[in-house]
């Protein structure tokens, strides 16, 4: 089994995490009290 590799820092994976969730946020209408359901799944898309 090998692992998963990547040479994103820690610093750069949290921006583009940022990202993916402030899009999200703007996808599904700016809907202010759903930061951290589009937090998770920014982290789960940046992640995979």
């Amino acid at each position: 089994m090998s692992k998963k590799t990547t040479d994103t820092s820690p610093e750069l994976r949290e921006e583009q995490i940022k990202l993916a969730a402030y899009y999200l946020w703007e996808e599904n209408g700016k809907n202010n009290g759903a930061d951290q359901e589009d937090w998770f799944k920014a982290e789960e898309y940046v992640n995979n």
